[in-house]
């Protein structure tokens, strides 16, 4: 049966700040997205049953309704009146748990995959559209690239591309929920009532990107959980000295973490990186910014 290979691209946040907390305890961010080359590769088939299947080769990732993946077929049938199932194969190369949007984008992928094996019933916007109902990463996972978001993060608009560049992305062995790092950020400023937090400026960011200057976009990066994650995720520190070390212009924690990347201009300066981090047992890539549809 025909089936659909989409590269389901990770998640990095170059820039991630929370600016205030909604009544109904979600929070509004300010972030700048970049999607990079280290990625899972999703396969989908349509079968006939009405039924899903999903597999993967990571045995601890759930088969069933608890993935995304599986979540975005049912939404892409029942959206498009379709009384069909998805036959879903996951190779992952993103980690679990990491902060790199590894389940959104395996979500994302498979309403693109869909949207191709069924001929196209949904316009871009509408998937985007769908997409923000399975989760607040999944629209870029689907558009990718460099994008600004704001409010949960789901709202897109565009942004300076990223300049070329090798990136080094690693991985502490403690995992770290996102709720958890949101109250540590709560207690840390007061709930972001007014007055007890003020956000961080974005505006150098966007100019250096427009410049295509890597050591100012490096200088300029910023990321809100740092203060609430590192200093109970020691692997953080860890990575990011490492990376320094061995020649990074500048490293920093992606999403709510514990995964950390740095920024190099040499190919072969972030090869060695990865191999002093797997020295360390820390499990590392190199990878490259992508370009967004």
């Amino acid at each position: 049966m025909e089936s659909v290979k989409i590269k389901a691209y990770a998640k990095i946040n170059l820039h991630l700040d929370v600016v205030s907390k909604y009544e109904n305890g979600y929070h509004e961010v300010r972030t700048v997205m970049q999607s990079v080359s280290l990625c899972d590769e999703v396969e989908v088939a349509l079968n006939g049953t009405g039924k899903n299947s999903l597999w993967c080769d990571i045995p601890t990732v759930p088969t069933d309704e608890k993935n995304s993946a599986w979540r975005a077929a049912d939404m892409f049938f029942e959206r498009c009146g379709l009384k069909l199932g998805a036959d879903i194969r996951i190779n992952k190369r993103i980690p679990v748990a990491a902060g790199m949007a590894g389940g959104s984008t395996d979500g994302a992928a498979v309403f693109k995959a869909l949207n191709i094996l069924c001929k196209e019933p949904l316009t871009e916007d509408e998937l985007l559209e769908l997409g923000g109902k399975l989760g607040a990463d999944v629209p870029f996972c689907i558009s990718g690239g460099t994008k600004y978001g704001d409010g949960t993060g789901a709202q897109l608009h565009g942004f300076p591309e990223m300049p070329h560049c090798h990136l080094v992305i690693a991985c502490g062995t403690e995992g770290v929920s996102t709720p958890w790092a949101y109250s540590v950020l709560d207690g840390l400023y007061g709930n972001f009532a007014d007055g007890e937090y003020t956000p961080s400026d974005i505006d150098r960011l966007k100019s250096a990107l427009v410049s295509c200057d890597l050591k100012s976009t490096v200088d300029n990066m910023y990321n809100i959980f740092e203060s609430a994650v590192e200093p109970h995720r020691p692997d953080v520190t860890r990575i990011k000295n490492a990376l320094l070390e061995s020649g990074a212009l500048g490293a920093m924690m992606s999403g709510s973490g514990p995964s950390v990347f740095g920024i190099f201009e040499n190919v072969d300066q972030a090869r060695d990186a990865v191999s002093v981090l797997e020295a360390m047992k820390i499990q590392a890539f190199v990878a490259e910014p992508v370009k967004g549809i």
